[in-house]
């Protein structure tokens, strides 16, 4: 994968206000990582940072998929 790291993990992480929570985590060894959610329309969603653990080489994000919301990414 392009600057050395690994490629994005994405994980359901179990029911949550009445939706789905879904983890992005996502790392590079030598460049700052950006995270981005869009949805199915390519809209930007605003996601959940993750602090535990991250550097500007690493990240992570979180969103709750609901129903009625295109519940796709």
């Amino acid at each position: 994968s392009v600057g050395g790291g690994h490629d994005p993990l994405l994980v359901l992480d179990g029911y949550e206000d009445d939706g789905i929570r879904l983890k992005c985590f996502s790392e590079r060894l030598f460049s700052d990582v950006q995270l981005l959610w869009t949805d199915g329309r390519g809209h930007n969603v605003t996601g959940t940072p993750l602090t535990t653990g991250t550097t500007a080489a690493n990240t992570g994000s979180s969103i709750i998929l609901k129903p009625g919301s295109g519940n796709s990414m």
